[in-house]
């Protein structure tokens, strides 16, 4: 398989992989998020040559009982179950985190499912308190991921590619 296209999308081409992945049997109005239509707003696509089979959307908000002012959130991260496991999940973060650090974001944060946990710790993100329950959706636990601003240290070993010996 070769790579995904990743791209931005609009906010209403994120909803039907949010409701199938995620929140299935939601309304419409249940999978707008409050800030999707914000200007700095994006929603990421990952395509297969025509198929959308990955969204993920980044938008400014506090972490809550966090001091960082400039964090972002990631919400609404869906993989088709038949692209699990390929890298699709960790492109569309990198997108987001490269979004982020271009606006001078210092941190990602998301409220992963526990059974998602895993993938974040792979990428980067901690884990920080308790497991919690969102009602109808299931036990998330809070995560995030300090954000390497373009031109710091940090960053551009972050987009090295490893080389071959």
């Amino acid at each position: 398989m070769t790579g995904p296209e990743i791209r931005a999308i609009p906010a209403l081409q994120t909803r039907s992989l949010r409701e199938r992945v995620l929140r299935p049997g939601q309304s419409a109005d249940e999978l707008e998020y409050p800030r999707d239509d914000a200007a700095d707003t994006r929603h990421f696509g990952a395509y297969l040559g025509n198929e959308l089979v990955g969204v993920a959307s980044i938008y400014r908000e506090l972490q809550p009982d966090a001091q960082e002012s400039v964090a972002w959130r990631l919400r609404g991260m869906a993989t088709d179950t038949s692209v699990r496991r390929t890298g699709i999940g960790g492109a569309l973060v990198e997108a987001c985190k490269f979004h982020v650090a271009n606006l001078g974001g210092t941190r990602i944060w998301c409220n992963a499912r526990s059974s998602a946990v895993g993938f974040y710790l792979a990428l980067g993100f901690r884990a920080e308190g308790r497991e919690f329950e969102l009602p109808g959706i299931g036990t998330h636990v809070l995560m995030w991921r300090p954000v390497s601003r373009p031109g710091d240290r940090q960053a551009a070993a972050e987009r090295e590619l490893p080389r071959e010996e």
